[in-house]
Order: structure tokens, then C-alpha cells, then sequence
């Protein structure tokens, strides 16, 4: 008859090929569970992400008093500029309260960004309450051709930087005309 100890060795042989080496082997459970939480993630931030990035909000009407309206700033934007980012090449527009202009510059070389930088600036030195720029690149445009345009407008001051996705600003005015659904 075996004794004690003989018999829980036994039984630990046994189970010796299951538990490798007396240890679970919990390297293919990890391996699972990322796995599944990476594409749980994945589908969590393509559904749910795109409803939290839009917010269409309505303010409540303002009432300005006498006293109000004789102590507002008088800061009042004299040119309002969007920058468009293409594939071929950049467009400047702009609008204020004496003239509008929209100039065209082909490629999205060295030359064409120090022919917007100079065109922003001259802008700047002509309008000096204008702080506000757009940037609305494509969706077909290079990330690293929108950080080099970014770049060329904070060179030429200014301070205000939006950037916005082409085809949302489309697709907003288009369903903000009249008749349009």
C-alpha cells in the first residue's frame, strides 16, 4: 500500500501535462481578452463616437438693456478669412465690410505655402482687428499638408484659428437652405 505522500505525487504527475510546470498557462487568456476588449473598443468608438462629436444646440434669445448696449465692445471684425485645402491647392476667401476677394494658389509645395503666408500676411497688415481665420481642408487632403498650412497661418499672427471638415461646413449649409431636406 502506498503511502500518503506516494499518492499525491502520483496525482500531481497526473496532472503535470494540464498545469505545465505546476502554473496555468494564462498567456492565451490575456492574449483573448485584449483581443476582445481592442475590437469592443473599436466598434464602441465608431457607433457612439460620431453622435457625441455633433451637437445641435439652440441659445436662448439675449435682451440687452440701454446700459448694455452703450458699454459694449466696439471690437467688430473687419475681414473674415477661410483658407480651403484641396488636393491641387489652396483657395483664400474672404469677406468684410468694404470688399470681398478669393485668389486661387496651385500645388501644396514650399512655394505655394510661402505664396499663402505672404498672402496672409498682407491681409493682416491691411486688416489689424482681423484675428479669425478658417481652415477647411478636404477630406482627400494629407494630415501632414493641413499641419504645414496651420503652420504658414500662425506664422502670419494670427490668433484665431477654426479648422473645420469641408464636407460638414457643406453639408450644413446645404441642409440649412430654404426648402432643402
Amino acid at each position: 500500500m502506498a503511502s500518503r505522500f506516494h499518492r499525491l505525487r502520483a496525482r500531481q504527475a497526473e496532472r503535470e501535462p494540464l498545469t505545465a510546470h505546476g502554473r496555468i498557462n494564462l498567456v492565451p487568456l490575456v492574449d483573448i481578452l485584449t483581443a476582445i476588449v481592442f475590437f469592443s473598443l473599436l466598434t464602441y468608438t465608431g457607433a457612439v463616437m460620431t453622435n457625441l462629436t455633433a451637437f445641435d444646440l439652440a441659445l436662448p434669445p439675449v435682451v440687452v438693456t440701454q446700459d448694455q448696449a452703450v458699454s459694449a465692445p466696439t471690437d467688430t471684425i473687419d475681414m473674415m478669412v477661410a483658407v480651403g485645402i484641396k488636393p491641387g491647392g489652396l483657395r483664400i476667401e474672404g469677406a468684410g465690410k468694404d470688399s470681398t476677394f478669393a485668389q486661387e494658389i496651385a500645388g501644396l509645395s514650399d512655394t505655394s505655402l510661402t505664396q499663402l503666408r505672404t498672402m496672409l500676411i498682407a491681409i493682416k497688415d491691411r486688416y489689424k482687428n482681423s484675428d479669425q481665420i478658417m481652415v477647411l481642408p478636404d477630406d482627400d487632403v494629407a494630415y501632414d499638408d493641413i499641419v504645414h498650412v496651420l503652420e504658414q497661418v500662425k506664422q502670419a499672427n494670427f490668433k484665431k484659428i477654426s479648422l473645420s471638415s469641408a464636407a460638414r461646413s457643406m453639408n450644413l449649409t446645404n441642409a440649412s437652405a430654404p426648402g432643402a431636406r
